[in-house]
């Protein structure tokens, strides 16, 4: 984020790690936060506060916001076909007789 924000960033944020390596605090929170998502939802993550264009770095929960897979809502999901009906050729035969001979009367 700091190559993003850079020292927006790490006046919000502070350093990632101290002086012997270790992660900061505010790291690891980060860390334990986004270790839920896989590698691809973090990385939509940062295109989608790219697109954003925000002038500051997002807190925890909003970075993890933008993580979320979009998902859709019930009545948005395709709906999976019905079954083609099975058709008798007889009977289509005979209602189409019908039919001609209801519009030759």
């Amino acid at each position: 984020m700091t190559q993003l924000y850079g020292h927006r960033h790490l006046s919000a944020w502070g350093q990632c790690a101290d002086a012997n390596g270790n992660l900061t605090d505010t790291a690891e929170l980060w860390l334990q936060g986004l270790g839920r998502f896989t590698l691809s939802e973090v990385g939509n993550g940062v295109n989608k506060m790219v697109e954003k264009g925000q002038e500051w770095p997002p807190t925890l929960p909003e970075f993890m916001h933008l993580c979320k897979p979009k998902r859709l809502a019930p009545y948005h999901k395709m709906a999976q076909a019905l079954p083609a009906p099975t058709v008798d050729r007889s009977i289509v035969m005979a209602e189409l007789k019908k039919i001609r001979a209801r519009r030759a009367a």
